[in-house]
C-alpha cells in the first residue's frame, strides 16, 4: 500500500514530462523571445532530481533527455547522455550533502542549463560552421534565460508532487 504513492508520483512526473514535451514542440504555442523557446525538459528533470533518489532521478533524466533530443536537437544522444549523468549526480549531491531549497535549485539549474546549451552550441553549431558568436548571442542567450525562468514554476510543481505523494 505504501508503494502506491511512489507509483502515483512517478506517473505524475511522467505525465508532466509528456505535457512539457508537447508544450515545447508545438509551434506557436509558447512565445519565442528573441528567437529562442525554452528547453522545458532541463528544469523539469533537474527539479525531479532534487527531490528523488539517484536511480529514479537517473531514469527521469534519461527520459527527459531523450524527449529533448527528439524534439529539439539534430543529434540524438547529447541531451540523453548528459541529463542522465547530471540527474544522477544532482540527486546524489542533494540526497547526501546539500539541502534542497529554492535558491540552490535555481543556482544549480541556471549553471547546468547555461553549460549544457553552450556546450551544445560549441560542439554541434560552431564547430560545424553553422553559426558564430552573434548567432549564439541572438538565439541561445534568450533560450538559456527563458529556460531558467521556467524553472520557478516547475520547482514548485515538483515539490508539491513529491511532498503530497510521498510514502509514509
Amino acid at each position: 500500500m505504501e508503494r502506491r504513492f511512489t507509483v502515483f508520483r512517478f506517473i505524475a512526473y511522467s505525465l508532466e514530462l509528456l505535457l512539457l514535451f508537447v508544450l515545447q514542440t508545438t509551434p506557436s504555442l509558447l512565445p519565442e523571445i528573441y528567437g529562442g523557446k525554452p528547453l522545458l525538459m532541463i528544469p523539469a528533470v533537474m527539479t525531479i532530481a532534487f527531490m528523488e533518489e539517484q536511480i529514479p532521478a537517473m531514469f527521469f533524466g534519461l527520459a527527459g533527455g531523450a524527449l529533448l533530443d527528439f524534439g529539439y536537437s539534430d543529434t540524438l544522444g547529447y541531451y540523453t547522455i548528459m541529463l542522465t549523468i547530471i540527474c544522477f549526480v544532482i540527486s546524489f549531491i542533494f540526497r547526501d550533502y546539500m539541502v534542497v531549497s529554492f535558491l540552490n535549485a535555481m543556482g544549480f539549474t541556471a549553471l547546468i542549463t547555461a553549460a549544457l546549451v553552450s556546450l551544445y552550441f560549441i560542439f554541434f553549431i560552431a564547430l560545424a560552421g553553422k553559426g558564430g558568436l552573434m548567432y549564439y548571442v541572438s538565439h541561445y542567450i534568450s533560450r538559456i534565460v527563458y529556460t531558467i525562468v521556467c524553472t520557478v514554476p516547475l520547482y514548485f510543481i515538483n515539490k508539491f508532487l513529491f511532498r503530497n505523494l510521498m510514502d509514509f
